[in-house]
């Protein structure tokens, strides 16, 4: 019984893993688009798990280095992660229509670890049949 289930989750999990890169591969064109603003903002999140429950607390949005300092200092924010939410605002040419268009993609992290600023340029893909829709690589 124990091991169906098992392997009922494991053949889902498979087959959107195999549809994802179906669709990548179909819909969607590597394209390099030039970043026109990054905005990241940081908020910090502790996990604390029961027997049975899991609950998450979280605080506001915040600059990164304010998020940092309170973890550091602040006694009520001791023993919480600082979790990133950045926004990158990039311009690319769609394979659509040749026609430049602007789109904006959510991280929890940066790419290679390394900030990004406006005018860098980051692979993304581009829709093969919507000119406006990406994806991160």
């Amino acid at each position: 019984m124990r091991f169906g289930a098992i392997a009922i989750i494991v053949v889902g999990a498979a087959g959107i893993a195999i549809y994802d890169q179906y669709d990548r591969s179909a819909n969607y064109q590597r394209v390099d688009a030039r970043i026109s603003g990054v905005n990241e903002q940081c908020y910090l999140e502790k996990v604390e798990r029961g027997v049975i429950t899991k609950t998450t607390f979280t605080s506001d949005l915040t600059r990164c280095e304010t998020a940092e300092l309170l973890r550091k200092e602040h006694p009520k924010w001791q023993g919480y992660d600082v979790k990133h939410k950045i926004e990158v605002k990039v311009v690319y040419v769609s394979p659509v229509d040749n026609v430049t268009h602007t789109s904006s993609l959510q991280m929890s992290y940066f790419p290679n670890g390394k900030p990004l600023r406006a005018g860098d340029v980051l692979p993304v893909l581009a829709s093969k049949s919507k000119a406006e829709k990406t994806r991160s690589i």
